[in-house]
């Protein structure tokens, strides 16, 4: 009788801590946002499009997780937009956290732009860059 008391006991503790710990997926852009960008639909709207350090205008150095940036260091996508667009930025957390770190859209004109995406703490996260639906650039990259 004492067996299963114990094994009842176990069983309750143990459901009990995994209700209080978070599990699941990271946050989500978008049901049908992320995977594989859509290159046809980039092409149609863009020349070309960086991440980039405000201060320097520079991408970082490529690490395991994409460009590598220091903490605090104030990030934009450089944009050259080959026609007016509304651009979406969706950043997600990679090394966990449970919100999206930043989602705005901003509208962009044809030529040059900067989307001004702000500084982020430690960790590993992805740009997805959206127009309309349709996801067009990945830019993963990592604060330290």
């Amino acid at each position: 009788m004492h067996v299963s008391r114990r094994i009842a006991s176990a069983l309750a503790a143990t459901a009990l801590l995994a209700s209080a710990c978070s599990f699941g997926p990271p946050p989500s852009c978008g049901d049908n946002i992320g995977g594989t960008a859509d290159t046809v639909v980039f092409d149609q709207y863009f020349n070309s499009m960086a991440l980039v350090s405000h201060a320097t205008g520079q991408t970082g150095p490529e690490g395991d997780s994409g460009s590598q940036f220091a903490q605090g260091d104030q990030l934009e996508i450089q944009i050259d937009a080959k026609s007016a667009v509304d651009v979406r930025a969706c950043i997600q957390p990679t090394s966990g956290g449970n919100k999206i770190a930043f989602d705005q859209t901003q509208s962009m004109s044809q030529g040059p732009n900067v989307f001004p995406v702000g500084a982020f703490d430690k960790g590993t996260y992805v740009i997805r860059v959206i127009v309309g639906d349709t996801l067009v650039k990945n830019f993963p990259f990592a604060t330290e």
